[in-house]
């Protein structure tokens, strides 16, 4: 899997990994993921993977932006300071090709100091001059996606059964969003403690138990990977949508739910609203116009399952062909040509 380029520091006892995936449309933007990886390859096949899905959420979203991907492997909870200043250094090494911003393992504290040793970092903290944390308005991109995608099976998300995996940042941004609209919803995350605060009326089932819930909406919000063909075929819902990028283990898993008629939303187009919120912030937007944009979440899902009706493949690949398209700076594939 090639990508623009590759980059790799090992510094502080870490390994630092930045992936450039596109240039094309502007500076790659992408957030820097911090957690344990079992060996460099992992680390470097997810920084690439994900680096490529944020090209393809920048392409769809119409940002002019790139894509690009940070992963530190190494534990958040025994981080220190001069890795965070280190990492800071390697970003600005790289002359604004790539500018980072909080993902899994970060936040907006660890962008702060991250900021003193470089300037090309997004998402800072308000009382820094920034426009916060990105996560909630991931979760409100995702939450417009899930209503749309329910209006095409005759519903709404009131009275809804949403079957959550995974209650991070975002996740968690998802169910206060979700239980505030009247949706019924389900949770399971691996780290006990992320149940401990959930709003009330939120039934908790065990991390192996929520793939096989039954559910309106199942939304996976945490490592990619999660639906393979086995969990695909154990769902029980009508709906996939949720926070999680890749969380297919192979786009041919598109094919498959859609074989059992389960609606797939692709991941990089119901999740943008994170990149859009940054893209606005650096643009000089308030947050405003970041609602506004994120208008293009619903829209793109029209778009998508028309090309998909139109051409006989699934949402996944529909997606696919046409982000790839608009990266490369080509036309959107036509709806009556089918054409990749």
């Amino acid at each position: 899997m090639e990508v623009e380029s590759l980059h790799r520091l090992e510094s502080s006892g870490v390994e630092m990994i930045i992936a450039i995936d596109s240039t094309r449309a502007g500076p790659a933007l992408g957030g820097c993921r911090w957690r344990p990886y079992p060996d460099s390859v992992s680390a470097r096949r997810e920084a690439i993977a994900l680096a490529r899905a944020m090209t393809r959420k920048a392409a769809l979203a119409r940002l002019a932006l790139g894509g690009g991907k940070a992963v530190v492997s190494g534990d958040p909870k025994r981080r220190t300071r001069e890795q965070l200043l280190r990492f800071g250094e390697f970003v600005q090494s790289l002359g604004g090709s790539y500018i980072t911003a909080a993902d899994m393992g970060t936040g907006a504290a660890e962008m702060t100091v991250i900021a003193e040793t470089t300037s090309h970092v997004v998402g800072l903290p308000r009382e820094r001059g920034g426009c916060g944390d990105p996560a909630p308005y991931t979760a409100e991109g995702v939450q417009l996606a899930i209503e749309a995608a329910l209006r095409r099976t005759g519903r709404t998300v009131e009275g809804a059964i949403v079957a959550i995996q995974g209650v991070g940042q975002v996740g968690r941004a998802l169910v206060d969003r979700l239980v505030a609209a009247g949706a019924q919803v389900i949770a399971a995350d691996p780290q006990p403690a992320a149940l401990e605060t959930l709003p009330t009326g939120v039934r908790l089932v065990a991390p192996e138990q929520i793939t096989t819930e039954a559910c309106e909406v199942f939304a996976p919000c945490g490592p990619a990977g999660a639906i393979d063909a086995q969990v695909a075929d154990a769902l029980d819902c009508r709906i996939v949508c949720g926070a999680a990028n890749n969380p297919l283990s192979a786009l041919a898993i598109g094919r498959r739910l859609a074989a059992r008629g389960i609606l797939y939303v692709p991941d990089f187009l119901a999740n943008a609203g994170g990149l859009i919120h940054l893209a606005v912030a650096l643009e000089g937007g308030d947050d405003a116009a970041t609602t506004r944009r994120l208008r293009v979440i619903p829209e793109n899902l029209d778009r998508v399952l028309a090309y998909a009706e139109s051409s006989g493949v699934d949402p996944a690949l529909a997606a696919e062909r046409i982000a790839t398209a608009l990266a490369r700076g080509e036309p959107e594939p036509d709806l009556d040509s089918g054409a990749a």
